[in-house]
């Protein structure tokens, strides 16, 4: 298995080619500097299965990179890589086909953590970007509720939402931590997810389907 990174940052090469040493040990690591290299790079490997695509390539601008490797190779699971963390550069990409969103300044566990929910299938997506600004929780609630979730379950879900650690959680609800760590295992279990990133993603598609 071939896993390629495309991206103009030299020290980049470095840190992800151990992330996906540590991520995916039976993976070969190669990467590239511009868009047209990766490609170029990409078409020479038989056995291509992941692309770690950064939104900042010469002559590229937003998401230009990943739709263009999406394009030349619609079969390989790309992921960005970026050092720019905002909520619409995050939407934008997972809009445009990407299985992740990895954010360079997070800590290398991390990044080993996101690849492997990516190489099992999942998504991933940096928890802060989920987070919903005060601004926007009167206009919608944060998240939606879920018919087969309790009310409580619902507020505790919303509040995980703001980013909110279970200990505040607790605070803001009067209820012990262990009590809101049970109500969100029963949440991830009602939505057969395991993790905070996959329960919000769970959420937002039904919301997106039900809309």
């Amino acid at each position: 298995m071939d896993v390629l990174l495309v991206d103009d940052h030299p020290i980049i090469h470095e840190v992800m080619r151990a992330v996906v040493r540590r991520a995916m040990p039976d993976a070969r690591f190669h990467a590239a500097t511009t868009l047209q290299a990766g490609i170029s790079r990409g078409r020479s490997l038989l056995r291509l299965r992941y692309a770690l695509i950064d939104l900042g390539l010469p002559g590229c601008s937003g998401i230009e990179a990943l739709v263009g490797f999406r394009k030349a190779f619609p079969r390989v699971t790309a992921v960005v890589v970026s050092a720019t963390d905002d909520r619409d550069s995050v939407n934008s990409a997972l809009r445009a086909g990407a299985a992740g969103f990895i954010i360079k300044t997070s800590k290398a566990g991390v990044m080993v953590a996101a690849l492997q929910l990516i190489a099992s299938g999942g998504i991933y997506i940096p928890p802060e970007s989920i987070a919903v600004p005060k601004a926007e929780l009167s206009r919608q609630n944060a998240l939606p509720q879920h018919p087969s979730l309790t009310d409580r379950q619902s507020g505790v879900m919303r509040l995980l939402a703001k980013g909110l650690s279970y200990r505040e959680i607790a605070r803001d609800l009067g209820i012990k931590e262990s009590t809101v760590k049970q109500h969100t295992h029963a949440v991830y279990k009602t939505l057969g997810v395991s993790s905070r990133v996959q329960a919000m993603i769970a959420l937002q598609r039904r919301a997106s389907r039900s809309g």
